[in-house]
């Protein structure tokens, strides 16, 4: 079995959880933000979505936020990128 991550990752993320990202947006018209129902494993995956949400007449992008962990997200497909 191939091993992706260092053993001081592993260590770093048993302690503090592993760092997700998610994008903040507000639903045009009113003044409600919400969580979008996405979580990203990368910065570079949540400026995708930033990108996409541009084009979108729905909803305007607020901000992307970062948090930590001890779940781990990235067997889930549904909502992960």
């Amino acid at each position: 079995m191939k091993q992706t991550t260092t053993l001081l990752t592993e260590i770093i993320a048993f302690l503090l959880g592993r760092r997700y990202y998610a994008n903040i947006i507000n639903t045009k018209g009113t003044n409600r933000c919400e969580i979008s129902c996405y979580i990203f494993r990368s910065k570079e995956d949540a400026d995708i979505h930033r990108d996409e949400l541009q084009a979108n007449m729905s909803f305007k992008f607020i901000e992307t936020v970062s948090f930590r962990s001890r779940h781990d997200y990235t067997n889930l497909t549904t909502f992960i990128r």
